[in-house]
């Protein structure tokens, strides 16, 4: 057991989500009950959230922010499924102080999943040639699903009842800050130009100061050392685990405590990836015969909220790149040119170490 500031942690099982035939599942759809809502800037109900989308290529820790890694029809927006969103909330507030979820990945688009899974697949074969096309489909989808247009077995992501995260910790100065940031956003008479320029300030303490813990891995490292249970299985063998290794298997069982405390499903493969037990994966994992959610698009709300983000984002990228010869035209350019005279570049992350999927080189 860990124990970290009185709450107890459990060892994670070797077997945790560790399940066969979960696109097996039958769906009882029922998608109005559970849309597709917002994480992060701008969210009614997760702005607190902190999100850093990494396929889209949000800031620059992400690979995917160089152009040539760019993938089409990713998303700037994170959005999942409202009972997903309350489920995170719940996971934040049991957090020890100081520490926060950080949010890769939701809600994914069938485009952005075959782009992953293709991607994968193919440095599989450059690097096992001899292999066949069935074990190379296999070992792929331990780390990216097959992209699907069966409404019947839709990819996890594909659903909005996936979430890919993170735990970062805070010093208490910059806790303390942005709690006080977090205050002043739940005046209900702000501006969307005001709210910008707060949530601006938030994200900047966060990627500024804002640490990850080390888990290990990288997020999205395509090998097995991401296996959840990868520390657990040595300790189970009798090997003695350097104290590196100690803290990402404490990390691993904080993350995992409170995530499944929320009402989470693990998967087995990942330390970062987590199901709803709405989903099949989820519900497979679960022990429950059906799940609830399938696969979904984005509806006209999320799509006015995706487009105003990028116009958000397009306008402080414009700011930014002009430097001291910008100039302020409106209440929202001159909120976001503030924001980003007092932080710096929107995009920069000192922290919060990611990788392209793929095959590890050894």
């Amino acid at each position: 057991m860990v124990t970290i500031e009185n709450v107890i942690y459990p060892e994670i099982p070797l077997d945790a989500g560790l399940i066969q035939g979960w696109k097996d599942i039958p769906i009882r759809k029922d998608g109005s009950l559970d849309p597709l809502i917002p994480l992060g800037p701008l969210s009614p109900e997760a702005g607190f959230l902190m999100t850093s989308s990494i396929y889209f290529g949000e800031h620059s820790n992400s690979p995917y922010a160089e152009h040539s890694n760019k993938l089409e029809g990713s998303l700037l927006t994170l959005f999942a499924r409202q009972s997903v969103v309350h489920r995170l909330l719940v996971a934040e507030q049991l957090l020890p102080a100081g520490h926060h979820l950080l949010v890769f990945d939701a809600y994914r688009p069938y485009q952005v999943q075959k782009s992953l899974h293709d991607c994968y697949q193919q440095k599989l074969r450059e690097k096992y040639p001899a292999r066949d096309n069935e074990i190379l489909e296999s070992e792929t989808q331990k780390y990216v699903s097959l992209p699907s247009i069966d409404p019947t077995r839709p990819s996890p992501h594909n659903t909005g009842g996936a979430v890919d995260v993170a735990i970062v910790k805070l010093d208490q100065a910059h806790e303390e800050v942005l709690l006080q940031i977090r205050s002043h956003l739940t005046d209900v008479h702000l501006n969307i130009a005001q709210r910008v320029g707060l949530e601006m300030r938030l994200s900047a303490i966060m990627r500024r100061h804002a640490r990850m813990l080390d888990f290990g891995t990288a997020f999205d490292h395509g090998g097995e050392k991401s296996a959840l249970a990868y520390y657990e299985s040595k300790i189970a063998v009798g090997e003695i685990l350097t104290d590196n290794d100690m803290l990402a298997r404490n990390n691993r069982r904080l993350l995992f405590g409170i995530m499944t405390q929320a009402g989470f499903q693990p998967y087995f493969a990942e330390w970062w990836h987590f199901n709803a037990p709405e989903s099949q994966m989820g519900a497979a994992t679960a022990g429950l015969s059906y799940a609830t959610i399938g696969a979904v698009s984005l509806d006209e709300s999320n799509k006015t909220h995706e487009h105003t983000r990028l116009k958000i984002r397009q306008e402080a990228l414009r700011l930014q790149r002009a430097g001291d010869l910008a100039v302020a035209r409106t209440a929202l350019q001159a909120e976001i040119l503030a924001a980003i005279r007092e932080t710096g570049d929107p995009k920069q992350v000192e922290d919060w170490p990611t990788e392209i999927i793929a095959p590890p080189e050894k």
